[in-house]
Order: C-alpha cells, then sequence, then structure tokens
C-alpha cells in the first residue's frame, strides 16, 4: 500500500473517532462514570474493515486526556506509523498483540505483548503491530488532539 492510501486510511480512522466522540465523549474527568462493556459503544472504520474503537472519556480530537478501547480484529496488521500526541499509554486486555519499534514492517522483530502488558508511544516514535489467529483488544490513554503519521518505508 502507498503512502498516500494509509494517509488516508488514518485520516478516516481520525475523523471516525472524531464523530463518534460528539455522541458518546465524557469531557469532564471530574464526573464519576462506571462503563460496563455493554455500555461501551464501538465505531466500525469503514477503511480497515474489522478495526473499532469506543471512546470511553475525553475526545481524542480535542486537546487534554482521553481514553478509548479499540478492537483488532484477526490477521489484522498495522503498517509503520507514528503518533501525534505528547504520549500515549496502551494496555492490552485481551488477545496477542505483536508489536515492534521501527520504520520499516519486519516480521523478525515483532514482540508477542499479552494480557497485561504495557506499551507507551511518545510522540514521533514509529512503530508496527499486527494481530495473528485472534483478535486484541486495547486499552488506549492519551493527551490529544490525537494523530497518525503513516511511515512510507
Amino acid at each position: 500500500m502507498d503512502r498516500t492510501k494509509l494517509t488516508i486510511r488514518w485520516i478516516a480512522i481520525a475523523v471516525i473517532l472524531a464523530a463518534s466522540a460528539a455522541a458518546i465523549a465524557r469531557d469532564q474527568l471530574a464526573t464519576l462514570i462506571a462503563l460496563t462493556p455493554a455500555d461501551m459503544k464501538f465505531v466500525a472504520d469503514a477503511v480497515q474493515p474489522g478495526l473499532s474503537t469506543s471512546i470511553l472519556v475525553g475526545d481524542p480530537a480535542k486537546r487534554g486526556v482521553y481514553a478509548v478501547h479499540s478492537k483488532l480484529p484477526p490477521n489484522f496488521k498495522l503498517a509503520p506509523h507514528s503518533h501525534a500526541e505528547p504520549w500515549r499509554i496502551a494496555t492490552v486486555l485481551s488477545g496477542t498483540l505483536y508489536y515492534s519499534a521501527g520504520d520499516t514492517f519486519d516480521v523478525s522483530k515483532l514482540k508477542a505483548l499479552g494480557p497485561g502488558s504495557v506499551l507507551v508511544e511518545p510522540r514521533g516514535a514509529a512503530h508496527f503491530a499486527m494481530t495473528k489467529c485472534e483478535a486484541v483488544l486495547l486499552h488506549i490513554v492519551g493527551e490529544g488532539p490525537a494523530g497518525v503519521t503513516a511511515i512510507g518505508k
């Protein structure tokens, strides 16, 4: 996939996240909330079939802290990219995510990260990932506004 198509995909993801944020975001961290999995509204990604995200707190498109759950389907590949947020912390809640730092997708460098594993992604740090035979659920907390930059290597 060329860099332009990948960038368009990530822009589409950002638009979907922003649209869903208007409907279900919690703007104030000072508000006491409790969500069950049944309460979470996942929005499917039209560009990357199977990928979906639920915004739990905040608005990834705006300044401030946000939290989301992202579902990655089986046999899903995330090409090398980086994020615009000052920081993001992701925790694998279920499944196994195969993940590595770097600007070139290289299966031999992937590390298996099971439930409880944590990723810290500072701004501009290139990385890539994939799933294999099972879906993966991630809990991601970051400081918005969120953004993704495709890396074309």
